[in-house]
Parts: C-alpha cells; structure tokens; sequence
C-alpha cells in the first residue's frame, strides 16, 4: 500500500501538536487517505474556508448565539444540504468516517456533521465545542445566557440539559453530577479522532476487513500508546492477518500489563496457540 505511508506520516504531523492545535479536520482527512488510497485528500480543507468564508457576513450581523446558530443551521443543513441518515447504523460503510466522502455525500456519523460543524464554527471565531454524549455526538455552543446544544445529525435541532441527561441515563443508568460533569466536558481533539477511529474500527470488523480494521487500531495506539484494549486488539488483529510473531509480542505485552484483566485466561490459551504454530513452523 504505497499511500500508506505519507498518510500515516500526515496523520503523525496532526498529532505532534498539543491538544488544542491539533489540526482536526487534517488529521480526519489523513485517516480517510490512509483507508481508501489514491490522491491526498488535505484539498478538501478548502471546502471549509469557503462554508465560513460565505457564512461570515451573517454571523457577523449578529451577536445573539440564537440567531448565528440559525444562520449555521440554516446553510450548512438548508443551503448545502448536509443531513443525518439513520439508516447508516443498521448499514456499516466506513464512507461514513471519511471526512472527504460525507463533504462528497453530504451525509455521514453524528461526529463527522459534528466535526463539519466545528470546523465552519473555528473559522469563524464562534464558541464551539464537541459534545461527546454517549451513543450520540453533538455540538455545545458557549453562550453567558446559557450554553446551546446543538445536533448537526438531525439539522441542528437543539437539546435541553434534560435532553442530554436522557441521553446520558439509557446508557449508564442514574449518575451523579460529578460524572455527568465529567462527560459533559468537551472532549480533546485527540479524543474525537480516537471516537472516529473506533467507529471505523468497529465498521471494518462487522464488514469482516481485518486488516483495515488493525490500521485503526494501529492509529487508536498513535493517539494513546497505554490503552491496554487496542493493545490486545492489535496482537487479535495481527493473528487474523496473519502476522503470528507481531501478535504474540502484543497478546504477551497485554498480559503482563494487566494480569487482574477478565479475559486474561483466554488471552493466555490464544498466545499458547500462536507459540505452538511458531513452534511446528520452525
């Protein structure tokens, strides 16, 4: 895969910088080359410039949030065209993850309209910022009134705080307001690609693609190198692609790191197995 490398190179580049600096929609337009191959994909960067270069006389006749939220809504999901499709969960297309195919498309996941949201709102000095609820991805637009929550996958239709509670207790029951503090925070620029790139993980598993399934992983290991789950779906995924020596060094490192882990017993017979057919090779 001769575009593999630049891509990875690109996507390292995004990265290297702090946190906030992390140039997101770059970074999402190197995992979308890396994927699919052929030409660099950072072109699509201009498409941004032009969504804020034409929204910015309306954002600017205002100082209402309501009223420049109305004018994002109303260019990016009227005008342009942008639009949630459900069905894209019950169909798993990782055209869904690649910034370039949703610009192309018009449609893809709640994080990636979340994302083109972001992106338009950055350019245009607005307060905007991820919303990272689980199951579902939005936008938070700061406002001393009160912030506004913002969901880009249903035309910018606005959540209350209940709304996003709601939200928040199908998934993990009743919390305390520490932890709903805690995932109501905006989440880190690395944190959305990482959010991304297990979308696209679990995409290339359910359509059985295992080896771009491990360049997620491997890009997942990129952003945290400690997480101990990609770890021991990098060795799973090297055993599938066959790649039996990469895989043992990453099952035996993910047991000696986390030797209380649930699985450890079946991570342990796995790696036996793997040893064995190194042995009989041999």
């Amino acid at each position: 895969m001769d575009h593999l490398a630049p891509a990875r190179q690109r996507f390292l580049s995004c990265i290297k910088h702090a946190d906030p600096e992390v140039p997101l929609a770059a970074a999402a337009l190197a995992l979308a080359w890396e994927d699919q191959g052929g030409v660099d994909r950072e072109p699509w960067l201009t498409h941004f410039d032009t969504f804020a270069t034409t929204l910015t006389p309306m954002v600017n006749a205002t100082s209402k949030a309501t009223e420049q939220i109305a004018a994002l809504n109303t260019y990016l999901f009227d005008t342009l065209g942008f639009y949630g499709d459900p069905s894209c969960y019950r169909h798993p297309d990782p055209a869904h993850s690649y910034l370039d195919k949703v610009i192309e498309r018009r449609t893809g996941l709640p994080i990636m309209l979340a994302l083109i949201y972001l992106e338009t709102g950055w350019r245009l000095g607005l307060p905007v910022d991820g919303l990272a609820l689980p199951g579902h991805f939005m936008v938070r637009f700061r406002d001393p009134a009160g912030d506004h929550f913002v969901d880009p996958f249903s035309g910018g239709s606005s959540w209350s705080m209940a709304d996003c509670e709601r939200q928040i207790a199908t998934f993990y029951g009743a919390v305390g307001d520490e932890l709903s503090a805690i995932i109501m925070a905006p989440p880190g620029r690395g944190a959305i690609l990482a959010r991304i790139l297990r979308n696209l993980k679990q995409t290339h598993l359910a359509r059985g693609d295992s080896r771009r399934a491990l360049t997620a992983v491997e890009r997942l290991l990129l952003l945290d190198a400690s997480d101990p789950g990609e770890l021991r779906d990098r060795g799973l995924l090297r055993l599938r692609t066959g790649q039996l020596h990469a895989a043992i060094t990453d099952l035996e490192a993910y047991v000696q790191r986390n030797p209380a882990a649930n699985d450890i017993s079946e991570i342990k017979r796995i790696a036996r197995e793997v040893i064995s057919q190194l042995v009989k090779r041999n």
